[in-house]
């Protein structure tokens, strides 16, 4: 998880440890989505380079890695801690790792380099209507020719409204989480009224068309949360 902006003082992105526990109770259903990951990049025949936006500590990417062509990598977050933690988990891979501390917006319009896969974990969502159209475009100009985007975030339901969302969501934290208390489930349910503004899949799919991808498919769907993959 990262964001464009600092942000509020919620005490969520103080510390990694509520999020540790969030994912290691699979209460955002990491280990489904991370098995699809692994099997998408599998697919790919080449050797590959990938920019990691928002990569946070690495933890569920990095054992993904180790079991496939990867020749470089580059994770992108706002925050120093979790990029020092990525470091270590990130240290069995032999290809080279660049970790830089910066939003990945900005990044990307900075850098000059393209990436065979872009990979965004949990992060778009905090970005505003307009900047995440301006994601798509710098993503699309930072891929290369036959480069893929591979995306993982929340999705609003078809003619869901922001605050209904924003209220079931909490509703299933505080029914459904399990492995953390119920002031660590309080403080996730702030961070996300306070941070969180997801697209539908309708939405995205028209930024992701308006910036030049060809072709923007659902890989998997695990409540509001999906796996998308994006291509030129």
């Amino acid at each position: 998880m990262t964001q464009l902006h600092e942000p509020k003082q919620d005490n969520f992105f103080q510390s990694w440890t509520i999020y540790r526990k969030i994912v290691a109770a699979n209460n955002m259903f990491h280990e489904q989505i991370y098995a699809d990951v692994k099997q998408l990049l599998q697919q790919q025949t080449d050797d590959f380079s990938l920019l990691d936006l928002g990569c946070g500590d690495a933890a569920c990417l990095a054992p993904v890695l180790r079991d496939v062509a990867i020749n470089a990598y580059t994770g992108v977050d706002l925050s120093a801690p979790a990029l020092a933690l990525a470091a270590e988990n990130l240290s069995a891979l032999s290809c080279p790792i660049q970790l830089e501390l910066n939003d990945l917006l900005s990044f990307m319009q900075q850098q000059q380099h393209q990436y065979d896969v872009i990979f965004s974990s949990f992060a778009l969502h905090h970005l505003s209507h307009a900047l995440k159209a301006q994601f798509f475009q710098a993503a699309r100009q930072s891929l290369a020719t036959h480069g893929v985007l591979l995306l993982i975030d929340t999705f609003r339901e078809p003619n869901e409204a922001l605050p209904n969302y924003l209220s079931a969501y909490c509703k299933w934290i505080n029914n459904d989480w399990i492995g953390v208390s119920a002031e660590e489930k309080a403080l996730a349910c702030q961070h996300i009224i306070d941070n969180d503004i997801p697209e539908t899949l309708a939405d995205t799919e028209q930024l992701a068309e308006q910036a030049g991808f060809a072709q923007c498919q659902e890989i998997s769907n695990y409540r509001w949360h999906k796996v998308l993959l994006l291509s030129n």
